[in-house]
């Protein structure tokens, strides 16, 4: 273990560049705060980025206190002079981060950049992005009969019109780099030099202090979160605006934290005719997620069956161990493929590797059902309480009892089904950097294929 580095003190040799990332973080959100400001975005943005680029330089001119710089980060200027190390290899393989050294010098030398801004439209209908998803024109927003009528006919233009979610997104976006929205962009470069120089603390032999967010005492995983800042991550929320396609009505979420520290007595009348101790569930060891989610569950029943229902809830695991625990509260269809999308930028805040949802649901056969019809609309449902948990690498599981509420209320035996589609989670994937399952994707293209025709 190396010795903890010093907060705000002169003593580290690394100091100054130490300042320079924190200036480019103030800068970053001047940008964020002038979004629709043209002249004060255009100015925060271009300093953020002449600022970040300084850190290499200031790193550079303080080498004599970093062991084995030449090999660790190198000496290159041009092909004349120096040689690049592991670092400089590193950052001029990243076609984000050339682009970085790239705008610098145009806005030093040439002027400023050619920024743009646009509103984003698009419609909403699945949690796959490869769904029932349109793209809107932005002139279309001038009359909604136009909107309506991109949407296609048959079942999947009922199904979008039905559950479908308009999503107007404000976007600054640079000429040269297109796919990327620019605040966006400055945020990952940030994060990358701020793993360069922890990295440098490292290797002098100082370890870094672990960042705690400063409202909520939370510590993050900054590697998990590419590391940026938190604030830094779904920051396009405040310019996003939502609307349900069935009544116009705009659709917003908040999240609220509610700070409650338990009583002994609290703590007793919790635990009040529980069959199963949910801290023995919670603080156990298991040997794999199939166990987590069966010991979970078990706990999930004994719930239900004091009570009588169970809310929604997420719950978020990093190495078998319950790291967050959220409520869950949605209206309807819209809603839940909006609240599943932000709620995955909790996975990348939290460096979690695996999540499980909990609640009850309504439960019917594929074969019993129409094309987008869900199993709340079909006559023959029947109710369940369910548990589907998805990891960082493993197959999702499923774990269900059937709810019978003639008379007594009872729950059937527990199944549990491992390796099926969780569509709800697929923004959870993004977020692991895992790939959807082709077969999830197939089963949708399928579906949309089928409904075209109808």
């Amino acid at each position: 273990m190396g010795e903890q580095h010093p907060a705000q003190s002169s003593t580290c040799p690394l100091d100054a560049v130490d300042r320079r990332l924190a200036d480019t973080h103030n800068l970053w959100h001047q940008a964020e705060a002038a979004y629709f400001d043209p002249d004060g975005f255009r100015l925060a943005v271009q300093n953020a980025i002449q600022t970040l680029r300084s850190v290499t330089f200031i790193l550079q001119r303080h080498k004599g206190a970093i062991p084995n710089f030449d090999q660790w980060y190198g000496d290159y200027v041009n092909e004349k002079h120096g040689k690049r190390g592991e670092w400089q290899v590193r950052l001029h393989a990243d076609p984000l981060m050339r682009w970085m050294v790239e705008a610098r010098n145009r806005i030093e030398k040439q002027g400023d950049l050619e920024a743009h801004s646009f509103v984003r439209a698009e419609i909403i209908a699945s949690y796959l992005d490869e769904g029932p998803r349109i793209e809107i024109p932005a002139t279309l927003f001038q009359s909604p009969r136009n909107l309506l009528r991109t949407i296609p006919a048959g079942a999947v233009g009922q199904h979008v019109r039905r559950n479908g979610v308009l999503r107007l997104q404000r976007r600054w976006v640079e000429n040269t780099l297109p796919d990327y929205e620019l605040l966006d962009a400055i945020a990952i470069a940030f994060g990358k030099l701020t793993e360069l120089v922890h990295d440098a603390h490292s290797q002098i032999g100082l370890s870094p202090p672990r960042m705690i967010h400063d409202d909520a005492g939370e510590s993050y995983d900054l590697p998990a979160m590419g590391w940026r800042f938190p604030c830094m991550i779904a920051h396009d929320l405040p310019r996003t605006a939502d609307f349900a396609l069935a009544d116009g009505s705009r659709i917003e979420y908040e999240e609220k934290r509610v700070s409650k520290k338990a009583t002994p007595a609290d703590v007793t009348n919790f635990l009040r005719d529980l069959d199963t101790d949910p801290r023995k569930v919670m603080w156990g060891k298991y040997d794999n997620y199939r166990e987590l989610a069966a010991g979970y569950f078990q706990m999930f029943r004994s719930v239900f069956l004091r009570d009588h229902y169970h809310i929604s809830m997420l719950f978020l695991f990093r190495n078998m161990k319950p790291i967050k625990q959220m409520q869950i509260i949605v209206e309807n269809t819209p809603q839940k493929y909006l609240i599943m999308r932000q709620l995955a930028n909790e996975v990348t805040k939290t460096g979690a590797d695996a999540a499980m949802l909990v609640g009850e649901a309504w439960m019917e056969f594929q074969k019993n059902l129409r094309l987008y019809e869900r199993p709340a609309d079909s006559p023959s449902r029947r109710e369940a309480l369910r548990a589907d948990l998805v990891s960082k690498h493993g197959d999702p599981i499923e774990c269900i009892a059937m709810i019978n509420r003639d008379g007594d209320v009872s729950l059937e035996g527990t199944l549990i089904n491992t390796g099926g589609a969780a569509f709800e989670f697929a923004h959870f994937y993004r977020a692991w950097g895992r790939p959807i399952p082709h077969s999830w994707i197939e089963t949708s293209i399928a579906v949309m294929a089928r409904a075209k025709t109808d």
